[in-house]
Formats: C-alpha cells, structure tokens, sequence
C-alpha cells in the first residue's frame, strides 16, 4: 500500500511541475512562410508552434531530435487554432507554450503567438494542441506522461 501511496504522491508532483511550465520561443518569419502578399499562411502557424514544441521539450532536458532516432515520437491528437491577426515577411513571431492538462497518455498544450516580442503587444494565433508519446519499437504503445518526465522532479 505504501509503494502505491509513493507512487501516487510522485506522479501528482511530476503534473504539478508540468502544469507549472511555461516557455517562449522566438521564431523570424522567412519569405517562404508568406504568401504574394508577404502575410504568414495559417499552416505556417503549425511549424511555428511544432518549433516551440521542440523548444519546451528541451527545456525539460529532452532532445526531440534524439528521441525521434530512438522511435520515440510525439503526435498531435487533436489540434485547434482561432486566428486573430496576420504576422508578415520579416516579423518576430513569439510563441508562448505551458501545460494546460496532463492526461495519463497525453498533454494538452496552449500555444500562443504574438509579434513583437518585447512587449507581446499584438496576438496573433492561439493554438491548444493535444499530444501524445508513442514507442514506435514496441507495437506504437503509448509512453504515460508521468513516466516519460519522471527525473522532471529534479529540475
């Protein structure tokens, strides 16, 4: 009983440090991702924030990069995006990530971009995605949350 008690105790501490997380990545907005119009298409949106995915990630001592060699992979379950403004050809896109749900097999993240990353002054996009950690060496089973970010309690 105390094993389970422990157990319990851990992984409560391990989602209250996730939920406690939060990460800003800054991204320049190239050519490529405009339109004729030097406007940033919605589905760049999707890279900017898979890109302050990889930023969190590494902020949690987790290399996307390596894992993903490993067969450790992160996929999007569900992904919803409310657009508010337009970022254009040579702005500075801020991308602010935290934890808003930790599920025994996903995380459910809000993403927001702003321009101007001094002062967020302008909200561009509002993301929440919900991903999941899969094992693609062992039948694509799902990694529970609490287990993959276990040593999280140490930083």
């Amino acid at each position: 009983m105390s094993t389970n008690k422990n157990q319990n105790e851990l992984e409560k501490s391990i989602i209250e440090k996730l939920l406690g997380i939060e990460d800003f990545k800054e991204i320049q907005v190239r050519v490529d991702d405009t339109d004729l119009m030097s406007v940033v298409h919605a589905n760049r949106y999707l890279t900017y924030f898979d890109d302050a995915f990889i930023n969190f990630l590494s902020k949690l001592n987790k290399n996307a990069g390596n894992l993903s060699r490993k067969g450790i992979v992160f996929p999007v379950r569900k992904i919803e995006i409310d657009y508010n403004k337009s970022a254009t050809f040579g702005d500075t896109v801020l991308v602010h990530t935290r934890v808003i749900k930790v599920g025994n097999t996903s995380l459910t993240l809000a993403m927001d971009c702003y321009r101007n990353t001094k002062s967020k002054d302008t909200h561009l996009a509002k993301g929440v995605i919900v991903r999941l950690i899969m094992d693609m060496n062992n039948d694509n089973k799902l990694i529970k949350i609490t287990d993959f970010f276990s040593e999280i309690v140490k930083i």
